[in-house]
């Protein structure tokens, strides 16, 4: 055969393979997706990739070269024969999710760093498959109708699935009096007299209004007169973030965005990691900020001023600095979106509450609103919010130097990696009116825990950001929005991986643990009179939420106790020797063990 009878068969060859959607960019990109399938596999069977020697001695190089070959034998063999040129990408996109997943979930100390690196090979892939839709999105038919239903089980899956989790760590007495103890006899005092009562937070007994004043607890009140446990708190926690899945549905509407555009909005939201993640801290106020918020912007939207300011009373219900959030809403709506009247209203409405919200914390027996948090800006023994502004304006180098650090950078990353940094592409510089309050709540504290995203303090700047990134959304092209969509999906995914595995493997533990000990704990704690005097340690306080005068060991408020230390009970838990010694030290001979059971001693006053 001569060179040119060569040469036009392999022309030939090559024009079927284009043919049949196997391009050379294609077959490298099946390759790339069988090695993916390789490292699944190697993952799954040793997933400690990050000990290298280990790692390496686990790998059966047979295995992994079959595996490759094996799975490049089948996307190509595929493709030829059924002629689909979204196999590929799509087994590309797929295989790459799951490594990164694997990838996060076994190394849950890399951090936000460590998933910023795997966010950069995922942008890489998703540029290539947004590049002439290979995907197939733009085909890819599903109805708001669809979104709807998504948008359903994702609330149900979301509220009983972590519901069930997180009530796993109390089942097995793993919440403390900080930040659950003080909630669980609260709600037992105002099923029964109205009041938001406690005796372990300050030690003594006071409204919990005196630390912060939360009237939205009155919202869930009558649920808690049906169930009467304190689990019930925790799936009105989960539900209470769940249900932003339907803000996010109504937004997406209203914005007109099609049912798949819907859909992936509201899969980013559900696994949008500093939501879900904080759930399993105990119980807290700023929980309800996310869904609140986001309904608030909806009603906003669609210019309902009824349900728009019932919303916003709500959103001030739920703590005194919730009114930051309002002041910041309230703007952007006067400056964005011109809605000078009912903004300023808005605006005023804040301000005036958060005012009053500082005067009824003060005058309910506290040292008042929390202020200490922002200790760092008091000067020459000048304290308050308007010390700190002072301190700020006149120096706001200080300010930046107290947010840029090595400390808080991660939170940052935690907070907007998920969205794909989305809302600084905006066209409209005042909608980043809607991310300060991640300055004053989160970056400006001194508090470590106000900017770590274990804890409560996301909620209101996640609402924020989410509603920034769904605006910015609505403005960018079609090949933008996928690829915001794409990498923020595959983000949400390897971050929540990253924050939730570690926590579900904990739950699930306690789960299998549940019975034994802690029954036994259980039935002891019964037995304890519900109007006697008891002091108890910290992780046996959240069960014994009946008892009217309760009191907690380690007790950081021992001066402003109602009753002596010398109640009529003590409760000793025996899994934390030095708390146990400290208290048979504080009870000295006064008191006999009168019953044992579990990991659990009770005392009783000679």
């Amino acid at each position: 055969m001569d060179k040119q009878s060569k040469a036009t068969g392999h022309k030939a060859f090559a024009d079927r393979l284009f043919e049949r959607h196997l391009s050379l960019e294609r077959i490298v990109a099946a390759l790339m997706s069988s090695i993916m399938l390789a490292y699944i596999i190697q993952l799954l069977s040793h997933g400690n990739f990050a000990d290298l020697g280990a790692y390496y001695g686990s790998i059966s190089f047979g295995t992994f070269f079959a595996a490759m070959l094996v799975g490049l034998a089948v996307l190509i063999g595929t493709t030829y024969l059924l002629r689909q040129k979204v196999i590929i990408p799509w087994a590309l996109m797929v295989t790459a999710l799951m490594v990164s997943v694997l990838f996060a979930a076994n190394y849950t100390d890399g951090g936000a760093f460590f998933c910023l690196g795997i966010g950069v090979v995922d942008l890489i892939i998703v540029l290539w498959e947004v590049r002439g839709d290979k995907l197939g999105l733009s085909s890819l038919n599903i109805s708001r109708r669809v979104a709807l239903i998504a948008a359903c089980v994702l609330f149900v899956l979301m509220t009983v699935v972590f519901g069930i989790l997180t009530t796993a760590k109390y089942r097995n007495y793993a919440n403390f009096t900080f930040d659950f103890g003080i909630f669980a006899q609260m709600y037992e005092r105002m099923a029964t007299s109205f009041a938001p009562e406690t005796t372990v937070e300050r030690s003594h007994l006071m409204s919990h209004f005196g630390v912060h004043f939360s009237p939205i607890f009155y919202l869930f009140l009558p649920g808690y007169f049906i169930f009467r446990t304190p689990i019930y708190l925790f799936f009105v926690q989960t539900a209470s973030v769940a249900a932003g899945v339907f803000a996010v549905y109504l937004i997406a509407g209203k914005l007109g965005f099609s049912g798949k555009l819907t859909l992936a909005l509201e899969l980013m939201y559900a696994f949008y990691p500093c939501l879900i993640n904080g759930t399993f801290y105990d119980f807290h106020e700023n929980k309800f900020l996310t869904t609140i918020i986001l309904f608030l912007f909806y009603f906003i939207l669609c210019k309902n001023t009824v349900w728009e300011f019932i919303f916003a009373f709500l959103l001030l219900s739920v703590k005194e600095d919730a009114a930051i959030y309002l002041i910041v809403i309230a703007l952007f709506m006067m400056i964005n979106r011109k809605e000078i009247a009912r903004g300023g209203i808005m605006l005023a409405m804040a301000l005036v509450y958060f005012i009053a919200a500082q005067q009824i914390v003060a005058a309910s027996g506290s040292d008042g609103v929390m202020i200490g948090r922002l200790s760092d800006y008091f000067v020459n023994g000048q304290q308050g919010f308007f010390s700190v502004m002072k301190a700020v304006f006149f120096d706001i180098g200080f300010l930046i130097k107290q947010m840029f650090t090595t400390e808080k950078l991660p939170f940052v990353l935690w907070m907007l990696l998920p969205v794909c940094i989305a809302p600084f592409f905006t066209k409209k510089i005042s909608s980043l009116l809607l991310l300060f309050p991640m300055v004053p709540i989160n970056l400006m504290q001194s508090w470590q825990y106000q900017y770590d995203v274990n804890y409560q303090y996301t909620y209101g700047t996640a609402a924020l950001i989410i509603v920034s990134t769904i605006l910015v959304i609505a403005e960018l092209k079609t090949d933008k929005k996928r690829v915001v969509m794409l990498v923020s999906l595959c983000m949400c995914a390897v971050m929540s991986a990253s924050l939730w595995i570690p926590k579900i493997n904990t739950a699930k533990s306690y789960l299998d643990s549940a019975n034994g000990s802690p029954k036994q704990v259980s039935e002891l704690l019964e037995t304890i009179p519900t109007d006697a005097t008891v002091t108890a340690a910290h992780a046996l306080v959240p069960h014994l939420y009946k008892v009217k005068w309760l009191y907690t060991m380690p007790d950081y408020y021992t001066d402003k106790r109602d009753k002596p230390i010398d109640t009529d009970y003590f409760v000793i838990d025996t899994r934390y020797g030095d708390l146990a010694e400290q208290m048979k030290q504080t009870m000295g001979n006064n008191y006999n063990l009168i019953n044992t059971a579990g990991f659990a001693e009770l005392y009783q006053h000679k």
